[in-house]
């Protein structure tokens, strides 16, 4: 044989090796988008395009990530899959192939016949997915049903099994119990259970964790990581937190402006990020290893208008890195090393990838001044529900201090007490036993005229921005309906605080004839916290201001209120369960357990030397953005 000729028949062996191999990897892949692209029209200007050029495979029992901001795509591109797209949404391009069948051309019985049995999904918040009137027992029975199952004792008997595979106690009595009646944790295992009852290949999970504290978020995950496991089922997890998609996923797709700018190994892409938003991201998580006082880097700038976006990157005008090119040409994703493809042309030319500052920034905080607040051995029962509610204790004797310039972090298990001291220190719900001190005074139970003045003294930040603002007020009525409640100022006095109180919460004074319903979740938090400086208070009360925000707007908010009580020597009250935002802008941390706070210190002194077991489980169960260092500590917490 000649040398051309071993040379050719090399050359054939290798290319029928590479089409066996791309025969075997298509046969693996159960799922195969393809150029996918979704519109929202509006019959009041141009169409909004939340989802451009998506293209992704996920493989039987893969687990995969999908990442990014609010708005940039990762719940529409979800929901697309199953075109259960809300409103005017369309699929306007590309392909979604289950198995081989594209959905995106599909009949709607087709669809029927996919939806629940072969893509089952999961979604953000258990209270309002599930129906308060019916039974836990009665939604798995009506999902059974629609999945073909008509013997009435076999799907008793299936429900049972769903409940107790979930991890939901006493399954058989409490199937015939409600929504209301079991935890949010247990409410989000209720959703997996209906989710699996069809035995599907994919799971969708979109943030289902967002809501939940440290442990409970830990026994979802752990759940989903044995159903996947045990079952095969391919997982797809929607998030905004790092820390899940480091615990949870091997894979990772990164989002932005409705487009994939970064994908790969999880491990890969959030040790060496290569496209600049996703080392934005990764710099805004907080970390649970960095110290107290350190300064979360919020990206500059916001998200872009889906309606307005053209040719070029659409994270250009926020890059650092942005070059001439950036604006004109539309990057497409490049494979890289580490099986990591980014869409960014100059991370192809880059030789390093992009990291985190290595050494922390550090906020310049004053020494916290005179004790402001002081509570002694509070006290708070409520009683259950229904006639022969038993009273349960909410606050069980919880004592504690807080000085002018200082962040208390209260963390705990949900049903800890938390809020409810929240409430109590903030004269929402009055105690029922101990002693509470503003400034040296006694207001444990002030008369009228003194609790108006207490409140002026202790104003509250909601959880919620979208439910805590009242959406037919114009947000400068909002900001100043404190100042009139407590007649401060005439109207045009008050017209000129509310600008200051906006411009000082970073939002243009112009905005105060606009509504609610016009601005983002973290644009609203701005509106919440200026709503509550406008009365000149001494304390100011956070309850999970963050929790329902995305990691770069956290940041955002996180910074806005340090910057703030730097400036007014405010005191803070900081209740979260993501315990890394606790511990960095928290100069102390109370522990709070069955009503009772079991452990308190510095901030670091508790996240680095916790005494109580109680303590040292949240931070076991609280993950680290980075996998090996997520693997590393949760080996190195003691049990």
């Amino acid at each position: 044989m000649t040398a051309q000729a071993a040379q050719e028949a090399e050359e054939a062996q290798a290319a029928q090796t590479a089409q066996a191999t791309q025969t075997a990897q298509t046969a693996q892949d159960l799922l195969q988008v393809r150029d996918l692209g979704v519109e929202f029209t509006s019959p009041e200007g141009p169409a909004l395009r939340a989802v451009r050029h998506v293209s992704f495979d996920l493989r039987r029992g893969e687990t995969l990530a999908v990442v990014g901001e609010s708005g940039s795509g990762k719940s529409t591109t979800a929901l697309a899959l199953t075109r259960m797209l809300p409103g005017t949404g369309r699929i306007t391009t590309g392909s979604v192939r289950l198995a081989g069948q594209d959905l995106a051309t599909a009949t709607q019985q087709e669809l029927r016949a996919v939806r629940g049995a072969r893509i089952g999904m999961i979604f953000q918040d258990p209270m309002t997915a599930l129906n308060p009137v019916l039974t836990v027992g009665r939604h798995l029975d009506e999902v059974l049903r629609a999945h073909g199952n008509r013997d009435r004792a076999a799907r008793r008997a299936r429900t049972v099994e769903l409940l107790d595979r979930v991890g939901i106690p006493e399954p058989h009595r409490r199937a015939d119990d409600h929504p209301h009646q079991f935890s949010g944790g247990q409410r989000q295992r209720i959703l997996i259970a209906m989710a699996l009852a069809g035995e599907p290949d994919i799971l969708l999970a979109d943030e289902p964790t967002t809501a939940l504290d440290a442990t409970v978020q830990d026994q979802i995950l752990t759940l989903l990581a044995d159903l996947n496991r045990e079952t095969g089922t391919a997982l797809v997890l929607i998030t905004h937190n790092m820390g899940v998609v480091a615990r949870a996923c091997a894979r990772v797709l990164v989002m932005y402006g409705g487009t994939v700018v970064e994908d790969g190994p999880t491990a890969e892409v959030l040790a060496r990020p290569r496209h600049p938003y996703t080392a934005g991201l990764l710099a805004a998580v907080p970390r649970l290893s960095a110290p107290s006082g350190t300064r979360l880097t919020g990206i500059p700038g916001s998200p872009p208008d889906l309606t307005l976006l053209g040719d070029g990157c659409a994270f250009a005008d926020r890059c650092t890195f942005a070059e001439a090119g950036c604006r004109t040409q539309t990057p497409v994703l490049t494979p890289l090393t580490g099986g990591v493809r980014a869409a960014c042309p100059p991370a192809a030319r880059r030789t390093e990838p992009l990291t985190a500052p290595a050494a922390p920034t550090l906020i310049d905080r004053p020494a916290p001044g005179a004790t402001v607040l002081e509570a002694e051995g509070l006290r708070k029962t409520y009683q259950g529900r229904g006639v022969r509610g038993r009273r349960f204790t909410a606050l069980d004797g919880v004592s504690l201090t807080l000085a002018a310039g200082e962040t208390l972090g209260i963390v705990g298990e949900s049903g800890s007490g938390k809020s409810t001291l929240a409430r109590v220190l903030a004269h929402a719900h009055p105690a029922d036993g101990g002693t509470l001190r503003l400034r040296r005074a006694d207001v444990t139970r002030p008369s009228r005229r003194e609790l108006h003045a207490v409140r002026r003294q202790v104003q509250m930040v909601f959880q919620d921005p979208y439910a805590s603002l009242n959406p037919r007020m114009t947000v400068g009525q909002i900001v100043a309906e404190p100042l009139v409640a407590f007649g401060i100022g005439d109207r045009e006095e008050r017209e000129r605080r509310v600008a200051g109180l906006l411009r000082r919460a970073g939002l243009d004074p112009a905005v105060a004839d606009r509504y609610p319903r016009a601005f983002s979740g973290g644009q609203r938090q701005r509106i919440g916290i200026a709503r509550a400086l406008a009365p000149e208070p001494s304390v100011l009360i956070c309850d999970e201001p963050v929790s329902a925000l995305d990691v770069s707007v956290q940041a955002q908010i996180v910074g806005l209120l340090t910057d703030l009580q730097r400036d007014l020597g405010l005191a803070l009250v900081f209740i979260a369960h993501d315990l890394g935002v606790v511990r960095q802008v928290s100069h102390r941390i109370a522990v709070m357990h069955q009503g009772r706070i079991v452990e308190s210190g510095s901030a670091d002194e508790i996240c680095e030397h916790p005494r109580e077991p109680y303590t040292r489980a949240l931070l076991a169960a609280a993950p680290d953005p980075v996998p090996l260092a997520e693997h590393a500590r949760r080996s190195e917490v003691p049990a």
